[in-house]
């Protein structure tokens, strides 16, 4: 039993641990696909992002691994805040064991954040040098 639902993820925050190359699993082999596992409309291949989802409200956190099409490996820092659009996730119960597949359209880290500034009072640019006479 497959369920596909939409996740509103505007109150979650997701922190990146790591990516890797994606391949299918075929029930009826019981193997994994030889090859990266591509999206049937874009063609782009799909990566496993392992983040940690906060759910800030609630008190609540955990791993999740979310299937992504992205055209190179997703990259970003250990333990920043990352994003996904397009996130859906299914529920799925085969053979009494249960659990969830997470799934978005896009990824992208959060954006980077300014340098210090070193304009007058500020930063190593806003020392003076000693008097001199």
């Amino acid at each position: 039993m497959l369920s596909t639902k939409p996740i509103d993820a505007s109150q979650l925050t997701f922190r990146y641990s790591g990516s890797a190359e994606h391949y299918e699993y075929d029930r009826d082999t019981e193997k994994r696909a030889k090859d990266q596992t591509r999206n049937e409309d874009t063609g782009m291949p799909v990566w496993k992002i392992r983040c940690v989802a906060v759910y800030k409200e609630a008190g609540e956190h955990g791993e999740i691994t979310v299937t992504v099409p992205h055209p190179e490996p997703p990259a970003a820092e250990f333990d920043s805040e990352i994003s996904f659009t397009g996130m859906t996730v299914k529920d799925w119960s085969i053979n009494g064991n249960q659990g969830q597949t997470w799934h978005a359209g896009s990824f992208y880290p959060a954006k980077p954040t300014a340098p210090p500034s070193t304009t007058a009072g500020n930063g190593p640019a806003a020392k003076k040098a000693p008097a001199t006479a």
